[in-house]
């Protein structure tokens, strides 16, 4: 299952958006600050109300949005990367080397010498910053079209994330035409045999999307992603649309494709029963943080942030018995935590169990955790 190298290894990254102007310019901080790894061969997934950033997250992954900062290495090489942290430690230097200068000033206005050092000290690692900003511009526009391939992802709608003028053949077919490939008939090839792989049928290729089901749309989607042969695949609630029957198929289909084809898969949910399902290792994300991430099984025993037991706490059970005793936790973060004087950050716990808390709160949750 998992290895000790990362497939894909994701560093603080940041992905905000920008409303309105001037006064009203607001700032939506979708993703704010995420760290995480994802090994080879296992599945890893991200569980969160709506809203929380989980799609955002997977999408800023594979460069459908720019990330605003933070950076994203697929297979050891870096695919993408923001630069605010970037401009803003610029800005604070010079800011820095004008209240150092005022104060040099102040003190011994004849002393030049300390001033052009200064200057050449602050220019120096300035410079440093901005050598680290065009790196990271130049990673953005040369895109590695064959890595790229690699990484492959379902999309939540299978009505809205096919085109309906297109056939299926065209559909599936397209990533390939734009990986170069011509020979119609290798294409032929690769959509039939992708077709079967899914539990279509060959003939399938000449329908339309509307003339199938929602389960059958969503193994569309699917084929569309398996063709170029990716190693990684981001899996955006791909079963939230459809019935429970046919999502028990989509499952059993992912599952199986995992281990025939030693697929790594980032999974988008927010149904905690199939997470537990389907999952090695699980993110619980709130208001665009990672606030813990561990094993399933250590997530499911040892549940420490508040979010997160509130989470758990809402996954309905198919016993009438329990329901009509369950307790919902409710989480309110204004009435749970007090940051203002000892700021959170992500701590591992335990080995492989990392929680967002400050300093008091991890005290607290050290004392929580079953032996």
């Amino acid at each position: 299952m998992a290895q000790e190298t990362p497939v894909l290894s994701v560093r603080g990254l940041k992905q905000y958006f920008k409303s309105g102007f001037g006064k009203n310019k607001l700032i939506v901080r979708a993703v704010d600050d995420v760290d995480f790894d994802i090994y080879r061969g296992e599945v890893f997934s991200l569980v969160g109300e709506s809203g929380c950033g989980k799609t955002t997250t997977g999408r800023t992954i594979i460069k459908l949005y720019d990330p605003t900062d933070g950076e994203v290495f697929f297979m050891g090489k870096r695919i993408s990367a923001g630069y605010l942290s970037l401009k803003q430690g610029i800005k604070a230097l010079k800011k820095k080397m004008k209240d150092e200068i005022a104060e040099i000033k102040k003190n011994d206005p004849s002393n030049q010498d300390a001033i052009n050092k200064l200057k050449a000290e602050t220019e120096e690692k300035i410079n440093v910053l901005k050598e680290e900003i065009q790196a990271r511009k130049e990673d953005m526009a040369n895109v590695d079209v064959d890595l790229m391939k690699k990484v492959q992802m379902i999309f939540q709608d299978p009505i809205a994330s096919l085109n309906p003028r297109m056939t299926v053949k065209e559909i599936i077919a397209e990533g390939l035409r734009i990986a170069g490939e011509k020979d119609n008939d290798v294409i032929l090839k690769k959509v039939n045999g992708v077709l079967e792989t899914v539990g279509l049928l060959p003939e399938h290729a000449s329908r339309y999307p509307h003339e199938f089901s929602g389960g059958q749309r969503q193994r569309i989607g699917i084929a569309r992603a398996l063709v170029v042969s990716p190693e990684f695949i981001i899996a955006d609630e791909p079963i939230s649309a459809l019935d429970v029957s046919i999502q028990a198929q989509v499952i059993n289909l992912l599952n199986d494709l995992r281990e025939e084809l030693s697929i790594t898969i980032m999974f988008i949910a927010h149904d905690l029963s199939v997470v537990k399902y389907f999952s090695d290792r699980i993110g619980v994300m709130y208001y665009g943080k990672l606030v813990e991430l561990a094993d399933k099984e250590e997530l499911f025993k040892n549940p420490l942030h508040p979010y997160t037991r509130s989470l758990l706490s809402a996954v309905p059970m198919p016993d009438p018995n329990y329901e009509k005793q369950r307790k919902r936790i409710k989480y309110d973060p204004s009435t749970t935590h007090d940051y203002r004087n000892d700021p959170p950050s992500l701590h591992e716990i335990k080995k492989g169990h990392f929680v967002y808390a400050n300093q008091a709160e991890l005290e607290s949750y050290k004392k929580q955790l079953v032996k």
